[in-house]
């Protein structure tokens, strides 16, 4: 009979939730929807963008900066048409935010091809001399199409 009564004792103490057990993990957070893919820094340059160079009457073409990344940062789409208003059009590939705010337009290896240093609220340059620097500006809906 102390055999069976050990083993009841037994099963009952290994079996009864114990005052110092581990506490259980903390749910995992749920995953992030495909809107949090760019921090709330980047997703504010999402959209239409003119540039060109700088100088009354020079070329503008409007590109735009999607949010889905790319080697680089995130696609860019440059079409055709602004190949007469930006050297090097053929080698842009990504968009990213740069240190201090700039904006970097860059070849499909992550090299800079521009980057464009804020000038005012609404206003991006690459560095150089009026003529030779590009102007970067959020796209207007009137007027900025080529």
């Amino acid at each position: 009979m102390r055999p069976i009564l050990l083993l009841a004792v037994l099963a009952t103490v290994s079996f009864a939730p114990s005052a110092h057990a581990a506490p259980s993990k903390p749910a995992k957070p749920p995953p992030k929807a495909a809107d949090d893919a760019l921090s709330s820094g980047p997703k504010a340059y999402v959209g239409a963008w003119s540039v060109g160079k700088d100088g009354e009457g020079a070329d503008v073409c409007t590109v735009r900066f999607n949010a889905a990344g790319v080697i680089g940062g995130f696609q860019l789409v440059a079409p055709k048409a602004c190949k007469d208003a930006v050297p090097r059009w053929d080698d842009l590939y990504a968009w990213r935010v740069g240190q201090n705010g700039d904006i970097v337009m860059a070849d499909a290896t992550r090299r800079s091809v521009y980057v464009f240093h804020k000038l005012d609220d609404d206003v991006w340059a690459t560095e150089g001399s009026d003529w030779e620097r590009l102007l970067l500006q959020k796209a207007t809906k009137v007027g900025t199409s080529r």
